[in-house]
Parts: C-alpha cells; sequence; structure tokens
C-alpha cells in the first residue's frame, strides 16, 4: 500500500492540494504543518467568520497561516464543500470531524480521501512513533514512558490529548528527528478513527471501557475506533496490551505484531500469552513489586518509592517498563524513571492534607470506569477514612451501575457519602436513587465542594473524581482541576483568618 508520505509527496509534485477540515487549534497547526512542507492548502471551517472570530482563542494563528498562504473558507458544510473541491487530492480531518458528519459524507461522495490529522504527523516524522491509547491511564502512561525515554538520553517528544496537540509537534517533528528520537503520543478515539495509515514502532492499549459513546454509539464502535492503533502493525512492530481486559486481549488476537503483555495474573498464565510479560503483584500490597519477563530474562522493579498511586497506575507502570526495555533502556535507568516521575496534575493529585483531612483532585476523571479506578485506590490508601465523592459535570453517555453498584455493595463496611453536582446533577441523583446508594445534589462545583470539606472536617478524604465532561462549567478538565484547587484553598485561607 502507498504511504502517506509518499502521496503527499504526489500531490505537492501535482500542484494539487490538501483540504483541512476544521479551524480549531489544532486545524490550524496542521495547515501550518502541510505549507510549510511545501503544499497549497484550503481550511475549511463550518462556522460563519464572524461567529468565529467572535468565539476563538485561535485568531492570531488564523493570521499566521494566512500570511503563509493558506486559503482559509468560512461557512462550509455538507454538500457546501464541492465548491472547493478543485484540484484536491486529500482531505486531513481535525479530531473533532466525526466520520458520520455530513462534511466526511460528502468528501466521500466526491472521491476525496480522509486521513487523520494524526497520522499525518506521524508518517512524516523521521525517528521512532510509540502511540499510547486506552479509555483510562493513557495519560500518565504516555508521560511515564516519555520520562523514562528522557531520562536515557533519548530525544523524546511527548504530545496527543493532554493540551500538547499532536500536530503542534509538527515541527518539533521536523527538528526532534533522525535516529534515536521518539514521538510518544497519547492517542484518543476521536484521534484514531479515521486513521488508514498509522503504523507505529510501539503501540499500548491500557484500557478499554465505555467512553465517547455519544460520539461513537456503541462501545463496539468506540473499541474499533482504538484498535486501529494495532490495525497496520507487523511482526517488526510491537504491541504491549493489557492481558486482563478482555476487550484488550480480542483486539491483540487480531494484531500482526510482536506482544508484549502485563496484568495481575501469574506469570505462568501470562507467559502462556506472550514470552515478554508483566505481573503486576499489587493484589497482595500495594507496594509490592512488578515482575517482567524480557528477552527470557526475569526482572523485578520496586514501586516503594514510586509516587502514582493506585492499583490502575501499576498498569500504566507495567506497560511503560515493558515499552521502555523493548527500546533498549537498561533496567537501571527504568527503575530511576519510576522513582523521579511526578504525577501529572488532576490524576489522583493529593494536595492538602492537614489534621486528618485529605483533599485528592481527579479532575481527569471524565468517565465511570476512571472514577471507579480512583475510589477503589483511596479505599484501598485510607481504608479506615470517611469519603466524599464528588461526581458531576457533564454526563457521557455510558453506564453508571459499574460505581454505583461497587458503593452500595461497600455501604456496610465503609463511609462513603456521595455528592452529584453541575449540569446533570438531577440525572446522577436518579441513578444513585435507582442504586440504593445515599447522595446530596449540589449546584456547582464550588457548592459541592464545600459540601464535601464539610462532610469530611473531622478527618476524611474529599474525592474529585467527577467522571463527567466538564464544559457545563469549565473550558476542561483542566480548568476543573485548577478551580476546585483554589477554591479548597481559598476554604482553608478563610478558616485560618477565621480561628484568629
Amino acid at each position: 500500500m502507498k504511504g502517506l508520505r509518499e502521496t503527499l509527496e504526489e500531490i505537492r509534485a501535482a500542484e494539487r492540494r490538501v483540504l483541512v477540515v476544521g479551524l480549531g487549534v489544532s486545524g490550524i497547526q496542521g495547515a501550518r504543518l502541510l505549507a510549510n512542507r511545501g503544499l497549497k492548502v484550503t481550511v475549511i471551517e463550518k462556522k460563519a467568520e464572524q461567529l468565529f472570530r467572535a468565539g476563538a482563542s485561535a485568531t492570531a494563528g488564523l493570521s499566521a497561516i494566512q500570511e503563509i498562504g493558506v486559503q482559509v473558507v468560512f461557512g462550509v458544510d455538507g454538500e457546501g464543500v464541492a465548491a472547493h473541491l478543485a484540484q484536491v487530492g486529500l482531505a486531513v480531518l481535525s479530531p473533532g470531524v466525526s466520520l458520520e458528519s455530513s462534511i466526511v459524507g460528502a468528501l466521500r461522495r466526491h472521491g476525496i480521501p480522509c486521513v487523520a490529522e494524526l497520522e499525518v504527523v506521524t508518517e512524516l516524522h523521521n525517528g521512532g512513533v510509540l502511540v499510547v491509547t486506552g479509555s483510562t491511564g493513557k495519560s500518565t502512561t504516555a508521560a511515564l514512558i516519555d520520562h523514562i525515554m528522557k531520562g536515557a538520553g533519548v530525544r523524546s517528544t511527548l504530545c496527543g490529548t493532554r493540551g500538547i496537540p499532536v500536530v503542534s509537534n509538527g515541527e518539533a517533528s521536523g527538528s526532534v528527528q533522525g535516529e534515536g528520537s521518539l514521538l510518544v503520543v497519547e492517542a484518543s478515539s476521536y484521534q484514531l478513527e479515521a486513521c488508514s495509515f498509522l503504523k507505529p514502532q510501539v503501540s499500548v492499549v491500557v484500557t478499554i471501557s465505555e467512553d465517547h459513546l455519544e460520539r461513537h454509539g456503541s462501545l463496539e464502535r468506540y473499541a474499533a475506533a482504538k484498535e486501529r492503533v494495532l490495525r497496520l502493525q507487523t511482526a517488526d512492530d510491537l504491541a504491549v496490551v493489557n492481558a486482563d481486559d478482555p476487550i484488550v486481549v480480542s483486539m491483540s488476537r487480531r494484531c500482526r505484531a510482536s506482544k508484549a503483555v502485563f496484568g495481575a495474573a501469574p506469570p505462568s498464565e501470562l507467559s502462556k500469552l506472550s514470552s515478554t510479560w508483566a505481573h503486576i503483584s499489587y493484589l497482595t500490597s500495594p507496594l509490592g513489586e512488578i515482575i517482567v519477563s524480557h528477552r527470557g530474562v526475569v526482572e523485578e522493579y520496586s514501586t516503594e518509592r514510586v509516587q502514582i498511586l493506585g492499583r490502575h497506575n501499576r498498569y500504566a507502570i507495567a506497560a511503560a517498563i515493558l515499552s521502555a526495555r523493548h527500546m533498549g533502556v537498561s533496567q537501571e535507568v527504568v527503575q530511576a524513571g519510576l522513582e523521579s516521575f511526578q504525577p501529572l496534575q488532576h490524576r489522583l493529585e493529593v494536595f492538602h492534607t492537614v489534621g486528618g483531612q485529605v483533599v485528592i483532585n481527579d479532575s481527569r476523571s471524565t468517565n465511570v470506569a476512571a472514577t471507579v479506578a480512583a475510589l477503589t485506590t483511596v479505599l484501598e490508601h485510607y481504608p479506615s477514612s470517611r469519603v466524599a465523592l464528588m461526581i458531576g459535570g457533564l454526563s457521557k453517555a455510558g453506564a453508571w451501575s459499574p460505581l454505583l453498584t461497587d458503593i452500595a455493595s461497600q455501604s456496610s463496611r465503609r463511609d462513603i457519602s456521595v455528592i452529584c453536582f453541575g449540569r446533570d446533577a438531577a440525572l446522577l441523583a436518579s441513578h444513585c436513587r435507582a442504586a440504593g446508594v445515599s447522595h446530596v445534589v449540589a449546584e456547582r462545583l464550588e457548592d459541592a465542594t464545600s459540601q464535601a470539606l464539610s462532610m469530611t472536617a473531622g478527618g476524611g478524604v474529599v474525592l474529585l473524581s467527577p467522571g463527567c465532561a466538564s464544559f457545563d462549567e469549565y473550558a476542561d478538565f483542566e480548568h476543573r482541576g485548577a478551580a476546585f484547587k483554589n477554591f479548597v484553598r481559598s476554604c482553608f485561607r478563610q478558616e485560618e483568618r477565621t480561628s484568629l
């Protein structure tokens, strides 16, 4: 099959055009990358120009790409694109553009091939490419791999869904390239679903659970989007997969890449799946070591000084170890990297501990599976503490039963208070009632925080792990997490002034 790099070169030589669909930050960066590679580029945007300029923070970038010759057309959707397809040889889809959208339907009817923005960057990058995906844990896994590789002296660049668009590293992929360089990509289902050429040297699939069903419609279609990270890999590549996740295991069986597996199953079971494996002994102790088989040699990695909490993060650690060892990093350097890695903000971030009261910011939790993992970790690490769990925001399609059934089953042994907040607080409260889980309702995040702090004033854990998108009140999960931390700090400053 002809590669994307070759396709782009043919388009450039024939003086045809590339159509970039979507004028968000990533669309602007993608247009700039392609134009700087000598391609003629047209960007189309669904919004009218006046509306776009009124609400966009990317207007400076818009001017910049227009100055280098990129053509920008506003108010284009569906069949309206037909007037702008003269000499177009390829369409590049921004992550926000669904394959089910009218614009993609029109492009297909006119015979225009569509590719994902993600694979344009990975194809043009001249070094190694490692892609991490999954429903939970992919941010920590990607960041940890990048940290270990940098510690080994590798020119590694981290990008993806952590606020650093993959395409923003397009320029970096021109400078941080060549033998020994590495692009570590954290990829969402939105970024993967349109991929036709993506073939990373290493792929990592951490977990698959219900998420983004409002876009994909079903768990099966969501999983299929994730599976595209494995689709074109060959025996020369490596797939690092979670042996405890049946959906991930099923994906791996359809993948031609070499396998490295990780999980809590005994080594004898893991070795049946692959000779390269990592056994997580967390189930016997939260500080348990990780045992790895690499090239026939068994290695042990201590987690006693590792600062990231939780059983689910042991999976991230195992995946990072397998990836780094495959890429030639020594056991000693991997161990040092594990111990020096700082937890990412907004992911089980313990940021306040005073007088027996602990406050944890897990704003990154935007799906139910992530909240289940966070609550499990808190119950394990604080076995005698009351927990005030804050869930809410903009609820996604999918079931809440995995979380609420677990809470209901714990009610006789643990004191867990649930606070539902945000736009969909009433919906979440109805789920709680149906599951027999006691709860209270708060209008906004600040109101929920005040209640949680009050509930745990004599000692306990406040856990913000919303399980929902943030867009009802905040721009993104980072904005939500920062607002939460600032409000908590202001409450304690007020308390200190009152006590004087």
